[in-house]
């Protein structure tokens, strides 16, 4: 069966109703008989917990297996492209290690009470990475706001960050809020600092579900407190124990003389006097003589020397009263206005995680408002689809199987010392530098970039080794040794000779050279395989809801048909390496068909022809324009008949103008990572560097020529 991935991402929502809801839908998960994995992908940023949830299911569920979160020792991280994709990384790792045998995978989103920026990206990727079905958690915080206004906000939102969104298929739980409501779901707090006691009506079950569009109004505490235990209340304030006994309030009661409370309320109180009042002290007992109790008293301004406290009748006679009736008496030396501040603090941002009565209380009644077929099996059809996260993570984990050896010419470029750097920490390449050995050592350690385990080669040491060999293979051009050993002053002409030699498998350069100093050397040494007659290259653009192949953007300047068909072909054979999924191919013109005549659509369609030809059951079609190509109810209008339109993934432009232009207008407006220039067509893999390339560029190119590395001639 299909896994089912479902994230509930919170928003403007407290960690009480958050934790309380996906409690619930974990229940309504585990009752169908379905099997879950839970997974709370970070639990601690610096010193904020996130982990509630995994702690009550860890300790009430042991069918739901839990994955291991990560924990952040340091916020900047998010912040920073490097840092935050290793994030994401170990992300993707723990899901791909925890697939396996489960029906529903439930991630539970962060909720952002602070760093709201950064956790709200955080969320929207995790729900992209893996395409998940979304739950919202949310709540009405204003007076006027309306089911439509939370759904619109929502939909302002998240619409162009999750890339898969479609607002009426999503689920909304809703807290629903009140008036004049107590805001702590434990207890409500009693005093004698507002100017008049609320209203407390009775309990009441209302278990009718609110459904509208998928909308699910959850009442949250109108009518109803969940409790909680005395123990709790005890250890937070720190009070002292005269007697003992943990039951559960619901109301906790600052009594004074103007107080009236019913006896049902005042039964599971907590009353709490100050030591002082002697006056509440008498009216407590003469009630207490009567048989009628309250739960616990909590007795402030508390000082054990004090004499008043010993000689006090009152209070002497409530203790044994209490005693007797086996009710709780506690004390404690803050007076009651502090007592009142900490008690409206208790649990704000916690979750009483070790009450298994509450938990059951709380799971039970918001499973009152979990709709039946939200976890049906019957719905169980998720489809996976490779995201740009999923895509180089699936980069570097095959890089890191390959255990190859890449050369970087450009051993003094800061940026190519970070990468090289980095790639030997995450194990993705052992990289060799060019350079003078101690010039580099001191560029790493002015820029803090940690070399050790690399080797620097210095270049002066090993030119004369490859003098003959350069002879040989440029023998039909009559290369002398004086002109030979000029030539390998060149780094990348030495570069390229240690490849033809297989000292190293790979080679990446240019972040501080041109295209064609990177290419000539290739074109004269490693040469191109036997089977076509050019080089070409494509970039991997890694776009929010697609992975796409462009060729030929870096090479050729105008290829001819049978060109172009060989662009179309090794575009094809090198996205099998990248495992790009049903690869379909739209050979690029200003026509779709046959709307329009020309030289250039002429040269197109010739192309395709020649490629089908050669490869009847590859996907391809030409001539198409590009939004025929890749936008799929264009595709339909434009070539109704077409396999490929609308739904390409490897784009072959006819020419360098049209292929250059469209990836860096593609790329730099976008703000996507492109992957490239890689070549191919050539016997051994040596790969370009834009000039403006980031260290992330650097590192993805490193692990794309790895993986070139295993293309057989």
């Amino acid at each position: 069966m299909l896994k089912k991935i479902i994230i509930s991402i919170p928003v403007d929502v407290d960690i009480h109703f958050f934790t309380s809801m996906n409690l619930g839908l974990l229940n309504n998960i585990q009752n169908k008989k379905l099997k879950c994995k839970f997974f709370k992908p970070i639990t601690q940023i610096e010193n904020h917990n996130f982990s509630y949830t995994n702690s009550i299911l860890k300790k009430y569920y042991p069918n739901i297996k839990l994955i291991n979160s990560l924990k952040i020792n340091d916020i900047n991280l998010f912040d920073k492209t490097i840092e935050y994709d290793n994030i994401i990384n170990n992300i993707i790792k723990k899901y791909y290690e925890n697939i396996d045998d489960t029906d529903i995978f439930f991630i539970e989103g962060i909720n952002f009470t602070y760093m709201e920026q950064l956790l709200f990206k955080l969320n929207c990727d995790m729900a992209n990475i893996f395409n998940a079905e979304i739950i919202f958690i949310t709540s009405i915080n204003l007076e006027n706001e309306t089911l439509e206004k939370i759904k619109s906000k929502i939909n302002i939102l998240f619409k162009k960050k999750l890339f898969n969104f479609n607002i009426k298929k999503v689920y909304f739980f809703i807290k629903k809020i009140y008036n004049n409501q107590n805001h702590n779901p434990f207890f409500y707090n009693l005093n004698i600092f507002k100017d008049k006691l609320e209203n407390i009506k009775n309990i009441e079950n209302n278990n009718s579900l609110i459904l509208y569009n998928n909308i699910i109004l959850v009442p949250w505490l109108k009518n109803f407190i969940f409790g909680i235990n005395l123990k709790d209340i005890c250890s937070y304030l720190n009070c002292k124990i005269i007697n003992i006994i943990y039951n559960r309030i619901k109301y906790i009661l600052f009594f004074n003389k103007l107080s009236f409370i019913k006896q049902k309320i005042f039964i599971k109180s907590l009353l709490i006097i100050s030591i002082n009042d002697m006056e509440s002290i008498k009216k407590i007992y003469q009630v207490m003589s009567k048989n009628v109790f309250c739960n616990s008293i909590l007795f402030t301004d508390f000082i054990t020397n004090n004499k008043v406290n010993k000689i006090n009748y009152f209070f002497s006679k409530i203790i044994k009263i209490a005693k007797f009736n086996n009710l709780t008496i506690l004390y404690t030396e803050d007076n009651i206005y502090k007592t009142h501040l900490k008690l409206h603090n208790i649990y704000k941002y916690l979750f009483p995680i070790y009450d298994n009565k509450l938990i059951s209380n709380i799971i039970k009644y918001v499973s009152l408002y979990i709709p039946e077929k939200i976890f049906s099996k019957k719905y169980v059809n998720y489809k996976f689809y490779i995201s740009p996260y999923i895509f180089k993570y699936n980069l570097i984990e095959k890089a890191q199987k390959l255990k190859k050896t890449i050369l970087l010419p450009e051993g003094n470029e800061i940026r190519t010392l970070q990468a090289a750097s980095i790639c030997y920490q995450k194990n993705i390449a052992n990289c060799i530098l060019l350079g003078k050995i101690k010039k580099i050592h001191n560029i790493a350690k002015i820029n803090n970039i940690n070399l050790n385990n690399i080797n620097i080669i210095d270049p002066n040491l090993i030119r004369n080794n490859y003098v003959e060999k350069l002879m040989y293979i440029r023998k039909h051009k009559l290369l002398s040794q004086k002109k030979a050993i000029e030539l390998l002053k060149d780094n990348m002409i030495l570069s390229t000779m240690m490849l033809k030699q297989k000292e190293v498998d790979g080679i990446v350069s240019g972040a501080n050279t041109t295209t064609a100093n990177t290419i000539r050397p290739a074109l004269q040494i490693i040469k191109n395989l036997p089977r076509f007659s050019i080089i070409s290259s494509i970039f991997i653009m890694l776009l929010p809801k697609n992975i796409l192949i462009y060729g030929d953007c870096a090479i050729n300047p105008n290829p001819n048909y049978k060109q172009l068909a060989e662009i179309a072909i090794q575009s094809w054979e090198t996205s099998k390496l990248f495992n790009i999924i049903n690869p379909k191919i739209a050979m690029i013109s200003y026509s779709t068909g046959t709307s329009s005549q020309g030289i250039e659509v002429e040269k197109v369609y010739k192309a395709t022809k020649l490629v089908k030809n050669k490869f009847p059951k590859l996907m391809i079609d030409g001539p198409l324009q590009y939004d025929a190509a890749v936008i799929e109810n264009i595709g339909k209008y434009k070539s109704p008949n077409s396999l490929v339109a609308g739904n390409a993934n490897i784009i072959i432009f006819p020419d360098l103008n049209t292929g250059n232009t469209t990836y860096k207008a593609v790329q730099k407006t976008s703000n996507i990572i492109s992957i490239g220039p890689i070549l191919q067509g050539i016997n051994q893999p040596i790969n370009d560097l834009s000039r403006g390339s980031s260290i992330e560029d650097i590192i993805y190119t490193i692990a794309a020529t790895v993986i070139q590395t295993q293309l057989k001639n």
